[in-house]
């Protein structure tokens, strides 16, 4: 077997990819450790229902305001500072919440029972307000994702690879970025064992953050002094020594763009469409797993599955991206996640009819419900981190420095927001309005839009094919 065909990686490319990737492995883990920390104190304390509203009115708002300082920092400090700047602000955040917002919640948080009662209709607004230190542990690690995966790292790679060096190296980035995957679920399996308290385990997960940022730092102090330099990953070489646009100015440059309202589309479609299989998904989880040790240690496992999955995509991957079109590998992900997310909508829409037929219990076939949601969950994320993120990526890299820096923010940290916003709006409004109603009862209209939303992503993916062959063609 000519492994070449996979790992097409030459001696001197070496020290370069193995360092990038180390940062991925970083930073792939901080992503999920916090991801799966925060579904575990939401669901449990708070419940499910509150996810759709913490990303409408909470993470959508953070995101828009990280967004307006980051395109005015970047203005004023190098890209290599700028990292150290985000990566700091969180963990700074994640250790503030460890040693002193969480273990004082009785004293911290509001009782809104009150205005609860007056206007029902926001009531998950008020519950997300007073348990306010819950709600901003949630979105930063949802703005962790945003800012330190989609765009702190990959603004880092499409600096310092070109589109040539990305058809060999970003599906393996994802490779190898799944070992951060596997130690997170493994770790959180570990850190949540019987006998801990979730106290303990939260200061065992700070803990681990904590050295993970402090390498992310090292490695990229590295790769800029002794690999790359820091004058290719600040760009300063191509960058203009005109006057500095205004914010506004910037802004309107970013928004104006057709090419990257396509790409944020792409984002967009894929937020709302995973976001509306997960609440689904999360509530069942909620149901069969009351406490939070048992959410983390599920979802550890979930996790692990996702990286061993992930690690053979991306084996595909490699081989795709490098042998067919763009297209051809941009379109894998809308057609896996439509194809594993109808059946998953269809039996939780007729859970009670599978229950009669299979001659099992409610419990039993809940459960069943659950391992069906983490089979789509596992396949989406393997498809999205092996196929999506480097064809996403690879389209940035055509562009000029303003577009790079400041339209991957508007579509990554903006777009990202907009796509899981969009589908906590779509289950906000339902749950406020639909009286009675939860996320497993919505199951079947919240299908009808999910199809609905996987077509617009087969029209963007086709368009955003016409406009990448146009831009590239030059620039290879």
């Amino acid at each position: 077997m000519n492994f070449k065909k996979f790992i097409p990686i030459q001696a001197h490319e070496l020290p370069k990819f193995l360092l990038t990737s180390f940062m991925m492995v970083l930073t792939l883990y901080i992503y999920s450790i916090v991801r799966n920390a925060k579904d575990a104190i939401i669901i449990s304390n708070v419940g499910a229902e509150l996810i759709s509203t913490l990303k409408l009115f909470g993470v959508l708002p953070f995101a828009i305001i990280f967004m307006v300082a980051y395109t005015k920092i970047i203005d004023y400090l190098n890209r290599v500072t700028t990292y150290h700047v985000v990566n700091w602000f969180f963990m700074s955040f994640f250790i503030v919440f460890d040693l002193f917002l969480y273990p004082n919640t009785h004293l911290i948080h509001f009782d809104l029972s009150n205005m609860i009662t007056k206007l029902p209709a926001l009531k998950y607004f008020f519950v997300m307000v007073e348990n306010w230190s819950y709600s901003l542990f949630y979105i930063m690690s949802e703005l962790w994702g945003s800012m330190m995966l989609s765009l702190m790292f990959w603004q880092l790679a499409n600096q310092i690879y070109s589109i040539t060096d990305a058809k060999k190296f970003y599906s393996l980035f994802g490779f190898v970025g799944q070992i951060g995957l596997f130690s997170a679920g493994s770790f959180m399996m570990l850190f949540t064992k019987t006998g801990t308290t979730w106290q303990t385990s939260l200061h065992y997960i700070t803990s681990s953050i904590l050295l993970s940022g402090i390498l992310l730092s090292i490695a990229l102090f590295v790769l800029g002094n002794y690999l790359v330099g820091n004058d290719t990953i600040n760009g300063t070489q191509t960058k203009s020594k005109k006057k500095k646009p205004g914010l506004v100015e910037s802004l309107k440059y970013v928004f104006s763009s057709k090419y990257i309202g396509l790409i944020a589309l792409l984002v967009i479609c894929y937020g709302i469409s995973i976001n509306l299989v997960e609440g689904v998904w999360k509530k069942l989880i909620q149901i069969v797993y009351p406490d939070p040790k048992d959410i983390s240690n599920f979802g550890g496992k979930v996790q692990m599955y996702t990286a061993l999955a992930t690690f053979t995509a991306m084996l595909a991957s490699s081989f795709v991206l490098r042998i067919f079109s763009w297209r051809t590998a941009a379109i894998i992900t809308p057609i896996i996640i439509l194809i594993t997310g109808v059946p998953f909508f269809i039996f939780v829409s007729y859970k009670g009819w599978f229950a009669n037929t299979l001659d099992v219990t409610s419990t039993t076939i809940l459960f069943f419900a659950v391992i069906f949601g983490a089979t789509q969950n596992v396949l989406s994320k393997a498809i999205k981190y092996s196929f999506f993120d480097p064809t996403k990526e690879m389209a940035y890299i055509p562009l000029d420095e303003e577009l790079k820096a400041k339209g991957k923010a508007a579509a990554d940290v903006i777009g990202g927001r907009l796509g899981k916003s969009g589908g906590a709006i779509i289950q906000w409004s339902m749950l406020s309005f639909i009286t009675g109603s939860t996320l497993v009862s919505l199951a079947p209209i919240l299908s009808i839009i999910f199809v609905i939303v996987m077509c617009i992503w087969f029209i963007a993916v086709i368009k955003l094919n016409k406009e990448f062959k146009i831009k590239s063609s030059g620039s290879n």
